[in-house]
C-alpha cells in the first residue's frame, strides 16, 4: 500500500521539479513542496542505486516531506515524518545514515536545505476528541488502524473497519463476496484488513491477511502512486515468508479497477495460498 507525500501541487504531474521551482506562476508553498519531495526522491534513487534497501523501506514509510526554517538556528531543515509505530524504528545509525545520504543529495541540488530532521506525524485532533476517544474506547469506531488514535473520521469504512483509500475497500468487498457467498461456511476464508504487527527488525502494517485452508497470506494492494521498486518488493516477501507467512502476492492497480480481474486475481491468490507449503 502506498501514499503521497503531501497534497498535490498547482502544477501538472508530468513537470520536473526544476520546471516547478522555476516557474514564476507556481506558488512559493509550492516551490517548497517541490525541493522537499525532490530531496526525497533523489535520497531513495541514491539508496537504491547502491542496494541499500533496508534504508530504502525506512524513507517509503515517510508520510511527510517538509522544508521548515529554523529562526533559532538559522537554518532551512527538512523535516520527514513518520508515523509513531515506524517512528520507533529509526535508530540513531539509521539516522545518521540517513543524513549522509541527505547531505549528499542536498549540496548537488543547491536546493540551499541544510539539515535533515525526523519527527513523528501530529494527530489531527478536532474539539470533539473527547467523543472520538469515547466511541474507539468503547468500540464504535474503527480500530483495526489503532496507532493512528484520532485522525480525522475515515472516509472509507466498512463492517467497522477503516481502509486509506477506494482501492482497498475494493479488494476487502471482493474477499469479503468470496467469504460469504462462494466459498462454504466450513471451509472459508478470514480477513484481516491493515493489522499492524512485529516482524524481525521492525513493525509492519501489511495490506491484507488473509487465512485459509490452515496458511496465513499477505496480500499487497498496488495504490495509483505505486512505482516500480521490485528489487526491494522481493526483499519485503521473502521477510515475510521467513516470519511464518505462507505466501505474499499483489494485486496490481489494472486489477483494483476491473472487477472481473480482481476477482480473478484473488482467486488465483487463494489457490497459490493453498497449495503453498
Amino acid at each position: 500500500m502506498e501514499q503521497p507525500i503531501r497534497a498535490s501541487m498547482n502544477a501538472p504531474v508530468a513537470r520536473t521539479y526544476d520546471e516547478i521551482i522555476n516557474d514564476h506562476q507556481v506558488s512559493e508553498d509550492d516551490k517548497q513542496r517541490a525541493r522537499a519531495d525532490s530531496l526525497l526522491g533523489h535520497m531513495a534513487a541514491l539508496l537504491f542505486q547502491r542496494g541499500h534497501l533496508p534504508l530504502l523501506e525506512h524513507l517509503r514509510q515517510v508520510r511527510v516531506a517538509e522544508i521548515e526554517y529554523d529562526l533559532q538556528d538559522q537554518t532551512t531543515d527538512l523535516w520527514l515524518e513518520f508515523d509513531p509505530a515506524d517512528f520507533v524504528n529509526l535508530s540513531d545509525s539509521v539516522q545518521t545514515d540517513l543524513r549522509e545520504i541527505f547531505g549528499r543529495v542536498s549540496r548537488r541540488l543547491g536546493y540551499g536545505v541544510d539539515w535533515l530532521g525526523f519527527r513523528e506525524t501530529m494527530p489531527s485532533v478536532g474539539p470533539d476528541w473527547r467523543q472520538q476517544l469515547d466511541e474507539m474506547l468503547s468500540g464504535d469506531r474503527p480500530t483495526n488502524q489503532a496507532r493512528r488514535m484520532m485522525p480525522e473520521k475515515p472516509s472509507n469504512i466498512e463492517d467497522r473497519l477503516a481502509f486509506t483509500n477506494a482501492g482497498e475497500l475494493r479488494v476487502y468487498r471482493a474477499l469479503k463476496h468470496l467469504q460469504e457467498k462462494e466459498l462454504p461456511p466450513e471451509d472459508t476464508i478470514s480477513i484481516f484488513p491493515l493489522p499492524f504487527g512485529r516482524v524481525p527488525g521492525r513493525t509492519w502494517e501489511p495490506d491484507v491477511v488473509v487465512a485459509y485452508k490452515g496458511r496465513a497470506g499477505v496480500l499487497e494492494i498496488d495504490g495509483p502512486h505505486h512505482r516500480a521498486r521490485r528489487a526491494v518488493d522481493t526483499s519485503r516477501d521473502h521477510l515475510l515468508m521467513d516470519s511464518g507467512f505462507a505466501f505474499v502476492d499483489r494485486i496490481t492497480v489494472e486489477a483494483v479497477d476491473n472487477p472481473a480481474e480482481l476477482m480473478a486475481a484473488l482467486k488465483r491468490f487463494l489457490r497459490r495460498l493453498r497449495e503453498a507449503g
